[in-house]
């Protein structure tokens, strides 16, 4: 595959479900991508969005750009009329779990995913909006 096709296929997922970027001077500094169904998580058929990556650059973390982030998302849902947001975590991202849990998640599920040829534990966050 060369480097147009895969540029290609991220553009086409990015159609599909949404993408918002924080720039600071013209640069990229982070990012969420999200889902308006639960296509990522096809046993809670209760939940019907999610939040599928939420980064933001190390050395910028701790000035509000990841809540603007989460909260723009959550006002996206909320246009939509969906109640119930999802969120996995890598069950060891201590700094990761502290803030979403702050953002008023709650812990209800963990799963183990596969990638490569290693196991990660996640937990999964609902929101209730």
């Amino acid at each position: 595959m060369n480097k147009d096709e895969k540029i290609k296929r991220f553009e086409g997922n990015y159609k599909k479900n949404g993408f918002v970027v924080v720039e600071l001077e013209n640069e990229v500094v982070g990012f969420c991508r999200y889902a308006n169904s639960n296509e990522f998580t096809h046993n809670m058929q209760d939940i019907d969005c999610e939040i599928t990556a939420l980064y933001v650059k190390t050395d910028l973390k701790y000035n509000g750009i990841g809540t603007k982030l989460f909260q723009f998302v959550v006002n996206e849902f909320k246009s939509q009329s969906k109640s119930k947001i999802i969120l996995w975590c890598l069950k060891d991202n201590e700094p990761s779990k502290k803030f979403y849990t702050k953002m008023g998640g709650k812990i209800i599920k963990e799963r183990v995913i596969e990638i490569g040829e290693k196991s990660y534990c996640e937990v999964g966050f609902m929101y209730n909006i």
